[in-house]
């Protein structure tokens, strides 16, 4: 890898320690995957952040690190904690220690001193992020959150590979990383189109998901397909874009009329079609037997669209949920939503909010006494919660809370 004489600086130490750290990793990595020369990024985000995900090694690699010294040298964002920061019991079924209250505090401490904005979020997007960091279309970034990940490429048009945590990091350090991937015009070049057929209406969230599942685990690398898919709105697109990090490696799906880029389509390109009669077999499977626990909503966090649907079908239903509504959410959007009074009137129609966090990356069901059942709209949600022993099924707003008001 060719490097310039001002980084060969910072790989010397010339800039500190912490930063010749972080630029040892991201060397390594970019001639790893045959990257030729590092370039600059204009934003970072870290995932990672939980407690319940990085444990106490996590945290004292943080600590390692800030003990050399080290400093955020672009603007940087960060990924949701174990717990809502203002309401440590908003999360149901669940408890939260005093040893794990400290812990994550202690990650939290760590990162800001590094210069980390705690935006504690999956979906930096809803932040306005673009309009705060001045991002454009083609601009360099450095993610870690999969499914933010996918979005950042296939909807706004940035330029990010699948960072892990540490070395998304590393890079927000540095300003760096390795140019490579889907960091250039080549590893963004499409193999292949994905058609669904069998559907004319426009999917809805929890149809998209399964369909993100079906083109993830189809695609046998990394290089970024095309879809020829209708989606319903922003929020069946990001549940698509989530299922699709969740469900495997891509880190970008090209979607004609919604991704910014236009790519070189080769004229080699392999067509495969996606029978709709899958996607509905696959949910249909998933569907709620019987009323849930939780209805939960925001695996990715949910943006202000997700908030007006689902006091749309709150209002319209002639009862309470029999079952508890929750939703995950980021402090931003919901301050966007306690101004134009949506989160007053679906806290008025019992919805608990959990912010900072999700069931996901928290110590969800701690203190659950026998089975607890959940019913989500997110494929994302559903395929982790599973696989945490939860009883979870799938299917869109309108139908959760038509199977929570019953008859």
């Amino acid at each position: 890898m060719h490097l310039t004489r001002e980084e060969e600086k910072i790989l010397n130490g010339e800039q500190g320690e912490a930063r010749a750290f972080a630029l040892r990793v991201i060397v390594k990595v970019g001639e790893a995957l045959g990257a030729d020369r590092l370039i600059k990024i204009k934003h970072a985000h870290v995932s990672g952040a939980s407690y319940s995900t990085v444990g106490r090694a996590g945290l004292e690699f943080l600590e390692g690190i800030a003990g050399m010294g080290a400093r955020v040298a672009v603007p940087t964002t960060v990924n949701p904690i174990g717990f809502d920061g203002e309401d440590v019991g908003a999360i149901p079924y669940t408890r939260i220690t005093r040893d794990y209250y400290e812990a994550q505090i202690g990650i939290l401490r760590v990162l800001v001193k590094m210069g980390v904005e705690p935006i504690l979020t999956c979906t930096p997007y809803y932040t306005d992020i673009a309009g705060r960091y001045g991002l454009s279309i083609g601009d360099h970034v450095s993610w870690g959150e999969s499914s933010a990940v996918l979005y950042a490429n296939s909807i706004l048009g940035l330029r990010t590979n699948r960072e892990g945590g540490p070395l998304a990091l590393m890079s927000a350090i540095t300003g760096l990383t390795y140019r490579a991937g889907l960091h250039t015009s080549e590893g963004r070049t499409p193999k292949r189109m994905y058609i669904l057929t069998g559907k004319d209406a426009a999917l809805n969230e929890a149809e998209a998901g399964v369909l993100g599942e079906l083109v993830a685990t189809l695609n046998p690398d990394e290089s970024p397909p095309l879809l020829q898919a209708r989606f319903s709105s922003e929020p069946s697109l990001r549940e698509f874009m989530a299922a699709v990090g969740t469900a495997g490696p891509l880190g970008m799906v090209y979607i004609p009329g919604v991704t910014p880029e236009k790519p070189a389509i080769p004229s080699s390109i392999e067509k495969i079609e996606v029978e709709y009669g899958e996607v509905k077999r696959l949910l249909d499977e998933r569907a709620p037997k019987g009323v849930p626990d939780i209805v939960y909503i925001g695996c990715p966090h949910a943006g202000l669209e997700d908030l007006i649907v689902l006091l749309r079908e709150l209002r319209r239903a002639p009862r309470r949920p029999r079952s508890l509504v929750a939703v995950s959410v980021s402090r931003e959007v919901y301050r966007k939503a306690s101004a134009d009074g949506i989160i007053g009137e679906l806290l008025a129609l019992g919805v608990r909010f959990v912010r900072d966090t999700c069931l996901i990356v928290s110590p969800f069901g701690s203190v659950a006494r026998g089975r607890v059942t959940v019913a989500t709209n997110s494929y994302k949600a559903y395929y982790y919660l599973t696989r945490k022993g939860v009883e979870t099924y799938l299917a869109p707003i309108n139908e959760l809370i038509a199977r929570t008001i019953g008859g």
